[in-house]
């Protein structure tokens, strides 16, 4: 080993790189380098990122860079545009992980069935290691900010499911969200849904079409009173995305490509600010207000897709 100054070992690499493999995540090995120093060292510069990958991997520039390209298209980090009303200083490699147990909750169970007990209980052990090093980096809400100021993210739908799931995990909030498109009730959204469900979250959920009642009203039945979902029209919700995790942190943001595109999907604000959170929270509450619910009668048609 040469004389690169960094926290990242060997093995921290190939635990990420089983996880990758078993999630599909196209060049595992080149993702799983980028994301580990992220996490571990945060550096501000892709030259860094660059040493480390040369040094345990023998890994060059253009398969780097293709495995944070990766990484982006599968939700597992974000990219920061900019921020406002911020000391941090974000250098020129702006990236947000998503939490490394959100990545293990997710995948643990599949991993179990092919590696050894032993392995399975060493990583799992790591798992918290990585998380002290993630806290430390990027903060509570991984978004590197404490009580001020906020940060516009390109993102896509997945790295948003990944960090509400570590937040409802580590904090125990409850969760309101305005979410639209049919794709949140197939996988692998509804399983993560599912998983915040499990953990006794309370969830409000505007939704903007009824497309999936059936299997809505079934989660509801499941559920109980931890679910509560009102809609609105396609038409009148338009592309605002609400995301409030509890009182301490919210996310608003904005569909701008299609659904159905691998690429990120959302433009959006992360806030700290509790004034800010609080004034989002309020517009939440206004928009339930008028939101329709959802109950036994409720069943209408497909909307039409367009042209």
């Amino acid at each position: 080993m040469g004389c690169v100054n960094t926290n990242v070992k060997l093995d921290y690499i190939q635990d990420f790189e089983m996880m990758f493999e078993r999630m599909k995540v196209n060049r595992p090995r080149e993702a799983a380098v980028y994301y580990i120093t992220l996490v571990v060292d945060c550096p501000k510069e892709f030259s860094e990122f660059l040493k480390v990958a040369e040094e345990f991997a023998n890994i060059t520039r253009r398969p780097l860079e293709t495995g944070r390209a990766s990484l982006l298209r599968n939700g597992l980090i974000a990219k920061v545009l900019f921020s406002n009303e911020s000391k941090e200083d974000f250098g020129r490699e702006s990236y947000l992980p998503v939490h490394p147990r959100a990545i293990w909750d997710v995948i643990k169970n599949d991993l179990k069935k092919v590696i050894a007990e032993d392995t399975y209980k060493v990583i799992e052990h790591r798992i918290t290691e990585y998380g002290r090093s993630y806290t430390k980096n990027f903060e509570k809400y991984g978004i590197k900010l404490k009580r001020n100021g906020n940060v516009t993210l390109q993102y896509s739908g997945k790295w948003i499911m990944y960090n509400v799931l570590n937040n409802c995990i580590e904090n125990k909030n409850g969760l309101k969200m305005q979410v639209g498109g049919e794709r949140f009730f197939e996988e692998p959204f509804i399983n993560y849904f599912k998983k915040f469900l499990e953990l006794d979250t309370k969830i409000q959920l505007i939704i903007d079409n009824t497309t999936n009642i059936d299997q809505i009203k079934k989660l509801q039945k499941t559920y109980g009173n931890n679910l509560e979902i009102r809609y609105f029209s396609e038409e009148v919700s338009g592309t605002l995305r609400n995301f409030v995790y509890g009182k301490e942190i919210a996310v608003n943001g904005i569909k701008i490509l299609p659904e159905n595109s691998d690429e990120p999907s959302y433009i959006g604000t992360a806030y700290v600010n509790l004034e800010d959170i609080q004034m989002l929270d309020e517009r939440f509450n206004n928009l339930w207000d008028l939101a329709k619910t959802i109950d036994n009668k409720t069943n209408l048609a497909k909307p039409e897709k367009q042209k």
